[in-house]
């Protein structure tokens, strides 16, 4: 791992653990074990290095989700993992990190979103391609590219929902995204939906 990427991975450390805000450059340094030199001859300013930061968690997350498409043809199976994935990826970090990106890097959170969109975009679209192809959705009541947008941006809506306004996330879930694949599902891909819903029902239970 080159210094670039090192900086990167203990300045997202810090950031998961304590938000944006507090964090130095000083105190990055002193975790890392290098100079502040050295952190600016990589970055011009913090602000450089928390688009950076973004930018890598967004690639990140985007290849884990194209590796478990990758590995399953079932996409109610794959939604469910992504889901758990979603869970895991949020719950070691401190909310302070979500009200600081608002409160003061709203330009960085705004470009980051634009960005990852089309990242997003094109996974749904591959998602909703391989659910036709598996005979899981019904090619013929519904529009792809249509679909994947409703979707990206109902997420967006999603999380809003439970990390703003606090409404269960189960609940958002049986709301917002069970009608929908419902609609488009085939036979087959109802009763493997009905299967996700029961599982979701258990964690909901916990």
């Amino acid at each position: 791992m080159d210094a670039k990427d090192c900086i990167i991975e203990g300045a997202r450390a810090l950031f998961r653990k304590n938000g944006l805000k507090s964090v130095t450059m000083d105190e990055l340094a002193r975790s890392l074990g290098m100079s502040k030199r050295t952190i600016y001859e990589n970055f011009k300013d913090k602000n450089a290095l928390i688009e950076a930061c973004l930018l890598k968690s967004a690639a990140d997350a985007t290849a884990r989700r194209n590796k478990i498409l990758d590995s399953n043809s079932n996409v109610y199976e794959v939604m469910y993992q992504f889901a758990q994935l979603q869970h895991q990826e949020f719950s070691g970090i401190n909310p302070v990190l979500f009200d600081d990106l608002r409160k003061y890097y709203s330009d960085l959170l705004a470009k980051s979103k634009s960005k990852n969109q089309n990242n997003s975009l094109k996974l749904l679209e591959r998602l909703f391609k391989t659910g036709i192809d598996g005979q899981f959705f019904n090619g013929d009541n519904f529009n792809v590219e249509v679909a994947s947008r409703l979707i990206c941006n109902s997420i967006e809506f999603a999380i809003d929902l439970i990390d703003n306004h606090k409404f269960a996330p189960y609940e958002v879930y049986r709301t917002i995204f069970y009608p929908f694949f419902r609609g488009i599902s085939t036979e087959k891909g109802i009763s493997e939906l009905d299967k996700v819903n029961l599982k979701m029902c258990e964690h909901k239970k916990q």
